[in-house]
């Protein structure tokens, strides 16, 4: 019974922990300990920071086993350095900042329960900030960057030669596939403030010659017809309600070459869509920032599939959490 409790208090407390890690990355204590073990009077120096607040954040990062303290000096753990350390190949830092900046949104929870409806302001859309327009592509980009690696373990792509990345934000998929496919190209699709940002990626893997943007609205506008081989649909379909999606995966179908592919890369709840847990707080995530988003599990997407006019549907997991989900039109 007292183990009980116990869990059950921590899931009240659990949100000291998130702002602990947001601290650590927002106020930069691990770039500081990149290199070495450094004495906490020396990183409130160097953070300008309170000295004893900021010995008292450092115990705390011990405790959650991100830092480690020997001899008064505190270090960065592996897994910190690995992840939230800038210029490393998998970093997390921009994702973790992204989570930070979803808290107000996570605060009205109960107001969003209550109506139905997403907490943001209708215009915010209308208008999008440039900054947290940066702040949400980079965290994608750190996402997928890591993703990339398992989708491209359960997906060959050595048969595409052209391929569309439909509302693919930083562009990281197409980056990835243009590098294991060397006679590929690739056409990232997405509204233009966020391709702006995609061009940067591009250019700094330096595909500029074949991975190109092309700035549009796919629920306003149609494809071109019969142009790809492959068109990918990562991550998309969770802002949407159902009928928008077969909406969107119709002209999917038309904009693929006959025998070409769909791929759909989301995070998928099981069947009575109570988990996996992160698809399932995901959903919130969804209705508290979107009009009608929601995740959903792999039988409604083959429904959406074969409403669209897909055919030889088939799934692939890459972990708990996300799947494959891939049709082919005849």
């Amino acid at each position: 019974m007292k183990k009980d409790l116990e869990s059950l208090l921590e899931l009240g407390w659990a949100y000291w922990k998130s702002q602990v890690i947001f601290a650590g990355v927002e106020l930069g204590v691990f770039e500081l300990l990149k290199e070495k073990g450094t004495e906490s009077i020396e990183i409130a120096r160097r953070l300008g920071t309170d000295p004893r607040a900021t010995e008292m954040l450092l115990n705390t990062l011990v405790g959650l086993k991100l830092l480690s303290k020997k001899a008064g000096r505190y270090q960065n753990a592996p897994i910190t350095s690995q992840y939230l350390v800038k210029g490393a190949p998998v970093y997390q830092g921009n994702r973790i900042h992204h989570l930070h900046n979803l808290w107000q949104r996570w605060e009205r929870l109960q107001e969003a329960i209550r109506t139905g409806r997403s907490v943001l302001d209708e215009k915010e859309g209308e208008r999008p900030d440039p900054q947290k327009v940066r702040d949400f592509m980079t965290s994608m980009h750190n996402y997928a960057s890591m993703k990339a690696r398992d989708l491209l373990k359960r997906l060959d792509v050595r048969s595409f030669h052209r391929l569309l990345d439909l509302g693919g934000g930083p562009g990281t998929y197409a980056i990835a596939i243009a590098q294991k496919t060397p006679r590929l190209t690739a056409v990232v699709y997405d509204l233009n403030h966020n391709l702006e940002i995609a061009r940067e990626f591009i250019k700094e893997a330096h595909l500029e010659d074949r991975v190109i943007t092309q700035a549009g609205n796919f629920l306003e506008e149609d494809l071109p017809e019969g142009a790809f081989d492959a068109v990918l649909v990562s991550n998309v379909l969770h802002i949407y309600d159902p009928p928008t999606n077969v909406s969107i995966l119709k002209k999917c179908h038309k904009a693929l070459q006959p025998g070409g592919w769909v791929i759909i890369h989301e995070f998928v709840l099981n069947k009575s869509g109570t988990g996996p847990p992160f698809p399932a707080f995901f959903s919130l995530n969804m209705l508290l920032g979107t009009c009608s988003g929601a995740c959903y599990g792999v039988a409604e997407m083959k429904e959406w599939l074969s409403a669209a006019g897909f055919s030889s549907v088939k799934t692939r997991r890459l972990d708990k959490d996300s799947a494959l989900i891939i049709g082919s039109r005849e």
